[in-house]
């Protein structure tokens, strides 16, 4: 396991890593990870995909509005859900504790 990270990330570091065991060079590594807009342009039209679903402006971070609120309404849920998970298990914290000092103190009712 430690192995494989090694490989891998070697190549970050200056040493030939991964892009040497599939034949390319270094430079050629760099291109084919950061296509130009003609090669994505030879790309759409290989696949038929039409200039409508082109994304005319970029959103934040890259990304598109719609998946940008779809991201925060996401995260703002799963806070959410936390909050309320941790706001549970103290109120059942409490109960129990309040169980177990009535049984102590011999309170039944």
């Amino acid at each position: 396991m430690v192995l494989a990270v090694a490989v891998l990330t070697a190549g970050f570091y200056g040493i030939h890593g991964l892009h040497a065991w599939n034949g390319l060079h270094p430079a050629e590594a760099e291109a084919a990870s950061n296509p130009d807009e003609d090669e994505i342009q030879w790309f759409r039209e290989q696949l038929g995909i039409s200039d409508q679903y082109k994304q005319e402006q970029e959103g934040i971070w890259g990304m598109s509005w719609a998946h940008a609120l779809t991201m925060v309404f996401l995260a703002l849920f799963a806070l959410g859900a936390l909050y309320v998970f941790v706001q549970r298990q103290r109120r059942t914290r409490e109960i129990l504790e309040t169980i177990q000092k009535e049984m102590k103190d011999g309170n039944t009712g």
